[in-house]
């Protein structure tokens, strides 16, 4: 569900060149060609009417959720959510339940450090 924006979501173009200067770095100019070619479709979809206007929204709805997966909070949830698959994971009927367990876990995961495990190897036989 969209949030109101605040000053800190304004669309100058301070924050456009952010999001797209680092496509010009290595010269390929393909990202950049699409996003263009999104943007002005998304455009034209708004500027044609308000059924236009719902496919563009749903467009952007269905980016951010694409977009998900690569950002930090993304990124948080799948270890969460991993966390929850381990062998000695309590089974919890409700989703909030199941995310504070796993918070907890991962915390306490955390301020243990590092785990090194060790590999054991298989004896090899000798080589003819």
């Amino acid at each position: 569900m969209p949030q109101e924006p605040d000053d800190s979501q304004r669309f100058d173009d301070k924050v456009w060149l952010d999001l797209f200067e680092p496509l010009s770095y290595g010269g390929d100019t393909t990202v950049a060609d699409r996003a263009a070619k999104l943007l002005d479709y998304l455009l034209i979809e708004i500027e044609s009417g308000s059924k236009g206007a719902i496919h563009a929204a749903t467009c952007i709805e269905n980016a951010l959720r694409l977009i998900f997966p690569f950002t930090s909070l993304g990124r948080a949830c799948m270890i969460l959510f991993q966390v929850s698959l381990g062998k000695d994971f309590p089974a919890q009927s409700d989703t909030l339940d199941t995310l504070t367990e796993a918070m907890k876990r991962t915390k306490a995961a955390l301020e243990r450090g590092p785990v090194r495990r060790v590999k054991h190897r298989r004896k090899q036989s000798p080589r003819k």
